[in-house]
């Protein structure tokens, strides 16, 4: 659920286009959180079936410590009536998105976005970006871009992290606690016979030689206790402390990124509607605004209208993590556009765990959209 900052962003630009739309006033500047809701219930048209929302703006006493985003919104919702008066109903659709589109507002058949002070676009997996830019004969189900483009350096980061929980072992007495992390109750032991891994409601042994990989290591003890066992110990003892840890991180990192760019050039085969919904350009126009800061309002061409070239990408790791800048060229109404994005690839929940994210940013302040979308004046 969405935290009450972003409900009040996108409901005050709600009000605000229905004060406009309707020629509405306050009998004062000050909004207070029975009237605000009012408004609200009145002349938004599905605004019942967000009750677990509403009940969050119940809870506040005023709107004191959110005035500035209450205001940016009804100005957003303002310029929003005075530029575009659309015609139909008004749905907020922020708390219940089941769509491709990224909208949060819908008046009658028109979706509008809404964006905050943010640089990230999606958090796609790496098979979305292979399947856009190769497009297989089989498309990739899940990408693990470390074991793909890097195994063998992958396998020695890894094996070098369980050499050191085996050091570990090896200095502690049988039932003695190797890491807790208290906040989750979870704990590595040395059991008589391996490494103990568990909670309060499980826990999994390892043989001291059982010398397992990666998954079957991850397989084993399970994503939740392995999240807060041996990624929490990863991070207090080896991250940014064991240089030969760092040594083995940064060159499977640059390895993978190497032979990324050379897999990607060498099949080049550009889906251009699945490159164009990472910069969130669709089937339909739709419009998206800000109202962090700035109020700016734009209108986002469809994809019938855009072409698109990939024209670098370049591997980056400043310290150890993998960062790959995609160089793409879109043409439209506008002109050329050479636009760059950056995808982190990272663990996002601690090493180890799991399949590493691909979190995907504009390089640019996303005020500088307008070079690619059109500007609403």
């Amino acid at each position: 659920m969405a935290d009450i900052k972003t409900i009040l962003r996108e409901l005050s630009v709600i009000l605000g286009y229905i004060l406009s739309k309707y020629k509405l006033k306050f009998a004062d500047d000050y909004i207070d959180v029975k009237t605000y809701l009012e408004f609200i219930r009145k002349y938004c048209k599905n605004i019942n079936e967000c009750n677990t929302e509403i009940k969050k703006i119940e809870a506040e006493n005023d709107f004191i410590i959110h005035k500035d985003i209450i205001k940016n919104g009804l100005k957003l919702g303002k310029l929003l009536f005075e530029r575009l008066n659309l015609e139909g109903d008004i749905y907020w659709l922020g708390s219940k998105v089941n769509s491709k589109y990224p909208f949060d507002i819908k008046i009658g058949e028109t979706g509008i976005s809404l964006k905050e002070d943010s640089y990230i676009l999606k958090n796609p997996s790496f098979s979305d970006y292979l399947n856009a830019l190769v497009q297989p004969v089989q498309p990739f189900k899940k990408i693990h871009v470390f074991r793909k483009f890097a195994p063998n350096e992958f396998k020695d980061w890894f094996d070098y992290t369980y050499l050191k929980l085996i050091e570990e072992y090896n200095k502690h007495k049988i039932n003695e606690t190797i890491f807790e992390y208290s906040k989750r109750g979870t704990y590595i032991k040395k059991g008589y016979e391996g490494l103990l891994f568990g909670d309060k409601n499980n826990e999994i042994i390892i043989g001291i030689n059982e010398n397992l990989d990666e998954v079957s290591f991850n397989s084993r003890i399970g994503g939740n206790i392995f999240e807060h066992t041996v990624s929490k110990w990863i991070k207090e003892n080896l991250e940014k402390k064991d240089a030969v840890y760092e040594k083995f991180k940064k060159n499977c990192s640059v390895k993978a990124g190497e032979n990324l760019k050379n897999y990607i050039f060498e099949n080049l085969n550009i889906n251009l509607n699945a490159i164009l919904e990472l910069f969130q350009i669709y089937d339909k126009p739709y419009y998206f605004g800000k109202s962090y800061g700035k109020i700016f309002l734009y209108k986002v061409p469809s994809n019938t209208e855009c072409k698109v070239k990939l024209v670098d990408m370049e591997i980056k790791v400043p310290k150890s993590q993998l960062n790959v800048y995609f160089t793409f060229e879109i043409s439209n109404s506008n002109g050329l556009n050479s636009i760059i994005f950056r995808v982190e690839c990272r663990y996002s929940h601690g090493q180890f765990k799991g399949v590493p994210e691909a979190k995907l940013y504009y390089t640019d302040n996303i005020n500088q959209l307008k070079n690619l979308y059109n500007v609403i004046e």
